[in-house]
């Protein structure tokens, strides 16, 4: 056996079923092996970034490692973008990659390249990785595969990288020879660790004001189970991240929205008058907490469980309790603390209802807009049109922006974007891996005309493999987050963000039209719902053209007030553009 038919087999053998792939020189062995393979299906895409986004947005599904192969050199370069998002939101992932024969690479010798095409990845991907290694030896490529895959799932889990020179995966090996590795599988019970979570618990069962706030964490550590029996046990109200949109759906009577430096103005008052916050399972970026995140959750005692330490130790809010475990252990220990009953205020349970009615995303002005489509107005129509078990991939943008603040999950729904590295042009090839890992549902791909450009090559995949993807793109004149940043803190100094400014766009029907993909376009909000019904008709794939107002604002959200003497501040969590009077911001917290 070959040393890459042994890899193949591998991946066949962890019930990989999908590998995403560009084929090349350097990874020609790989690709052979690839084209032999019984049990799984190779998807060459057109760029290896693609590859690389589609790679992620499969192994997130499945919530276990999916499979790249790229070949050496700038295959290899183009997918670290990939890589970086994959660490950043803790995806498992592993990317294999062809190198050039063994005696061709540079090693210690100090210089830039000697194979043709090579380029030392793994001194590359090192940071972002968690485990990175070229093999050497034909007889340790088990060893290797195995304890990459082991180490992206254990713990925090993140990307892998494998690099296999040309001679290497076309060394025959005997499979009963080969090195194995043994993991350290040691369980120690930690008692200091149940008598903090029991702790926890009796601060629940006497706060009046208590909120969960839960991030995707609970999803990698499989803990939907116990969480959904707090919740509908207590009532306890519980926020969401927007990596765990699809973590609950919307219409749990204890859910009170996404906070964070673009939400709901309403779910934001409640973060700033609970007197208990719990975070499970979140980083809490800036995103989450606002750039001034001393001022987050002000009143209350703050408490924030996470499998990384590190993530623990650098957090910029006054933490009063740390826990550093698996979510899944601490909602199962929290639920077997907790007493039989706990007495919410009621006044708490009315103000959460009540606070986010009062300051609704979708104003009624969107729904109005006459000349062009307001992005708010559309993704509620989207939100209530769409079926249980469709998957939601957005790019970045108002598109994802609008969409986390905006959309409401219904349960068995996903959606999901890469929050963390957010890079453009993630959204269609993401919906390509969705597409795989999904076994086939219905994929709607909500993307910006900027993000589009960035992988539109992508196109050619969709229309290959006649996927069912439902593409919306939203024409805004270009990248609007750049440019009303640009408005705002720029004194109106627009680069590089609208066809005034540097950038142009294609004719998106001819576009369509290239791909032999369907298209259609809605330019006005009038009877909003059954156009979006007609699109979502059949299982070809489509293109469809969302004519926005190319000044429309995202809002509300969090930004720096400019001081008189030119220094910029940044302001309460509470306080969002378009600024209330100080007195109604006031008024709305307990």
């Amino acid at each position: 056996m070959r040393v890459a038919d042994y890899v193949i087999k591998f991946l066949e053998d962890k019930k990989i079923d999908t590998v995403f792939t560009v084929s090349g020189g350097g990874s020609i062995f790989l690709c052979d092996a690839l084209y032999k393979a019984k049990k799984l299906k190779y998807i060459p895409c057109h760029h290896e970034q693609a590859v690389s986004f589609a790679t992620e947005s499969y192994s997130r599904i499945k919530n276990k490692p999916g499979a790249a192969i790229v070949t050496t050199g700038p295959g290899g370069t183009n997918c670290t973008t990939g890589v970086a998002c994959c660490w950043i939101d803790s995806i498992p992932a592993l990317f294999i990659s062809g190198q050039v024969f063994s005696n061709q690479t540079i090693g210690d010798t100090g210089t830039r390249q000697i194979g043709v095409q090579e380029f030392d990845i793994i001194n590359m991907v090192k940071s972002s990785t968690k485990y990175s290694v070229m093999i050497k030896n034909p007889n340790e490529i088990k060893y290797h595969l195995e304890k990459a895959y082991y180490l992206s799932t254990q713990g925090r889990p993140g990307p892998v990288w494998i690099d296999i020179p040309a001679n290497i995966q076309n060394a025959n090996i005997n499979e009963k020879k080969l090195k194995i590795f043994k993991p350290d599988k040691k369980n120690i019970k930690n008692n200091l660790l149940d008598h903090k979570i029991k702790k926890i618990a009796k601060l629940l069962s006497k706060s009046d004001r208590p909120v969960l706030h839960l991030g995707h964490g609970v999803k990698i550590a499989k803990g939907e189970k116990y969480l959904r029996k707090i919740i509908n046990k207590y009532k306890i109200p519980f926020a969401l991240t927007w990596n765990a949109s699809d973590l609950i759906e919307s219409e749990h009577t204890s859910y009170i929205g996404r906070p964070g430096a673009f939400a709901e103005r309403g779910t934001n008052f409640i973060i700033q008058s609970c007197d208990l916050y719990i975070s499970v399972g979140s980083r809490l970026p800036f995103m989450v907490t606002g750039y001034n995140a001393k001022d987050f959750a002000r009143k209350a005692k703050k408490i924030m469980v996470d499998i990384d330490k590190n993530e623990i130790n650098r957090s910029q809010i006054d933490l009063d309790d740390k826990i550093s475990c698996d979510a899944k252990y601490f909602l199962k220990t929290l639920l077997r603390f907790l007493p039989k009953k706990i007495n919410l205020s009621k006044k708490w349970l009315s103000y959460c209802k009540n606070i986010r009615k009062k300051y609704p995303i979708v104003l009624d002005r969107f729904r109005k807009q006459k000349k062009t489509i307001n992005s708010y107005h559309f993704i509620d129509e989207l939100s209530n049109v769409l079926k249980k078990d469709d998957v939601i991939v957005t790019d970045m943008g108002l598109s994802f922006v609008g969409t986390h603040q905006t959309f409401k999950i219904k349960k068995g729904q996903r959606l999901f974007t890469n929050s963390g590295h957010a890079p453009m042009g993630w959204g269609l090839p993401a919906a390509i891996g969705a597409y795989y890992a999904t076994k086939k549902k219905r994929i709607i791909c909500l993307t910006g005309e900027g993000g589009l450009q960035l992988n539109v090559q992508e196109l050619a995949t969709v229309m290959h493999n006649k996927l069912p993807i439902k593409i919306f793109i939203y024409n805004n004149g270009g990248y609007l987050t750049i440019k009303q940043t640009q408005q705002l803190g720029f004194n109106s100094r627009i680069m590089g963000s609208n066809s005034k400014s540097g950038i142009s766009f294609p004719n998106y029907k001819d576009l369509a039209k290239s791909h032999k993909i369907n298209y259609t376009s809605i330019s006005k909000g009038k009877n909003l719902k059954s156009k979006i019904k007609k699109i979502l008709r059949g299982t070809r794939p489509i293109i469809c053209e969302l004519i926005l107002d190319h000044n429309q604002e995202q809002m509300p959200k969090a930004i720096n007030k400019r001081m008189p003497n030119g220094k910029s501040i940044a302001t309460r969590f509470e306080d969002m553009y378009p600024f209330l009077p100080a007195k109604e911001v006031q008024k709305n917290i307990l």
